[in-house]
């Protein structure tokens, strides 16, 4: 996918299976900016919306022509004003999300993690200065579960759990089949924070389910658990 326009959402998409067919370097969402002088690089793009989708290298080990795959890679900003929210990103390479360049933007409840425990990785929420050397000011990464988490000044960072790949059985329900929700009694639940979080998970199912937000994508909910009954008098 690729978003250059201002003010576009992106959600409940899924990518997988990258194959390595040529030179370039492989995204599963990409952008840059545009100037008036029509430099990459020298612009802005704004107001962007990555929402619920599902970025996977590979389902196969064995397939061929296996290629490295970014999940979101954003590398000539200015990026302004974007949400990145309840993603998830299970991919090979360090850019799981990377932003070069950044204002006011936000990374949150996003599940990135690496493929296996080899280079390159491991896959990584970055937010840096842009290329030319401007800085990235008033950017939020929170609740996000990862495993690593690279930034420049300019970054607010707040309960974010940082796991390897050993840990990936006491986290997920079954990440071998790549299933990425929550295992009853991890430490990602009920530690996230609710403020400037999503009021619902990658299922569209409400956060918080108990008394926190969980911190991922996947907000924990017992089988058991009845669902929230709203009654309104007409």
């Amino acid at each position: 996918m690729r978003g250059l326009g201002n003010y576009s959402t992106f959600q409940y998409n899924t990518i997988k299976n990258c194959y390595a067919v040529n030179a370039n370097h492989d995204d599963g969402f990409q952008s840059w900016s545009t100037g008036l002088d029509g430099q990459v690089g020298t612009g802005t793009v704004i107001g962007i919306i990555l929402r619920g989708n599902t970025i996977i290298n590979y389902e196969d080990p064995n397939q061929k022509f296996l290629g490295d795959l970014q999940g979101i890679g954003c590398f000539d900003g200015m990026f302004e004003d974007w949400i990145i929210e309840n993603n998830v990103i299970f991919t090979n390479h360090w850019h799981g999300i990377t932003l070069s360049g950044a204002i006011n933007c936000r990374i949150v409840n996003n599940t990135v993690i690496d493929i296996n425990s080899e280079a390159p990785g491991p896959a990584w929420l970055r937010i840096s200065n842009h290329k030319n050397g401007t800085p990235s000011r008033d950017c939020l990464i929170r609740n996000n579960l990862t495993t690593y988490i690279s930034t420049d000044t300019g970054v607010q960072i707040d309960h974010n759990i940082i796991i390897s790949f050993e840990d990936y059985n006491n986290f997920f329900k079954n990440y071998s089949k790549m299933d990425f929700n929550l295992k009853p009694n991890c430490s990602a639940i009920d530690t996230g924070i609710g403020d400037l979080a999503p009021s619902i998970d990658r299922d569209k199912k409400d956060r918080p389910a108990k008394k926190g937000w969980d911190i991922g994508a996947y907000e924990y909910r017992p089988c058991n658990m009845s669902p929230i009954i709203l009654l309104i008098n007409m």
